[in-house]
């Protein structure tokens, strides 16, 4: 019991030392329910209100085991207070105590001076304000015990730098003209092509004969008395002409179908087919622009 008398006057005669004065009387009543509130306040860890109703279950109006465990506590939130200290620098760069301090939102102090800060734990936001300069703001965080941490804060004027130049980007490369690929034609094609051609050739071959043919005939002037077999013959080979000039359209029609198909590039104008024959002679012509 001496041993918890002496410690208990120990703690009191530190607790004068604190900047929070307690109630000058405390009541029984007063006594049990700042010994209860402490309890809650210092297992949310709010320490600072929690020594308040220490202070006050303390008092040796408080029954004696109320008071000798709110003695105790006292001990235990003040190592678990944290503190700060600011360090601030004025606009010359030498330190200076003119700074106001406002801590979430509730002001702390007009003026610095020489003592730590003491915080609950946890996330703080600190707003650090020097006449005629822009305030500074920081977020922080406290842990239960951690005394003395710095908070640095600097309102020297900082020499603006310009921007640094982008580098330049390399124009893009110019895209290739898009040209469709021009396919190959199928040889089929060219085989019914040549046949085609060749079936042409046959008409004006076989035209020709018979137109010279009929022109002996007439200069013969047997008509109508003229003999059937050369008439015959004139016939014959007008219809071989025919029949050969057919086959050449429908081939040359297939080919050009086909080629045209096989390529792949645009058709400007259709090909065509021209074919003349006369008495004196026959043409055959194939062209187009493709």
């Amino acid at each position: 019991m001496k041993q918890t008398g002496l410690f208990g006057l120990v703690t009191m005669a530190a607790l004068a030392a604190v900047s929070v004065a307690p109630p000058a009387v405390a009541g029984k009543k007063e006594c049990a329910a700042s010994y209860v509130d402490a309890q809650k306040l210092k297992a949310a860890s709010s320490f600072k209100k929690a020594r308040e109703q220490l202070l006050i279950c303390a008092k040796d109006e408080c029954l004696a085991a109320v008071k000798k465990d709110c003695v105790s506590w006292l001990d235990e939130v003040n190592a678990s207070i944290p503190s700060i200290v600011i360090e601030a620098k004025g606009p010359d760069g030498k330190e200076t105590f003119e700074v106001k301090v406002t801590l979430d939102g509730e002001v702390l102090t007009e003026k610095l001076d020489v003592n730590a800060i003491e915080v609950d734990p946890g996330t703080h936001k600190i707003l650090l304000e020097y006449a005629g300069e822009a305030p500074v703001e920081q977020e922080f965080i406290l842990r239960q015990g951690q005394k003395n941490k710095v908070i640095s804060v600097s309102f020297a004027k900082q020499s603006a730098s310009p921007p640094a130049a982008a580098d330049p980007q390399p124009d893009p490369d110019p895209e290739p003209d898009q040209k469709p690929a021009a396919g190959k034609p199928p040889v089929l094609s060219y085989v019914l092509g040549g046949v085609g051609l060749l079936a042409l050739g046959g008409t004006a071959y076989f035209w020709l004969g018979a137109s010279g043919e009929e022109n002996d005939l007439e200069s013969s002037k047997c008509e109508p008395n003229c003999a059937s077999g050369d008439v015959d013959s004139i016939k014959q080979k007008r219809l071989i002409g025919d029949i050969a000039l057919g086959v050449g359209v429908a081939c040359i029609g297939a080919a050009t179908y086909l080629w045209l198909a096989g390529s792949k590039t645009p058709k400007k104008e259709a090909a065509g087919l021209d074919l003349r024959v006369g008495k004196s002679g026959g043409w055959v012509g194939y062209g187009g622009r493709f």
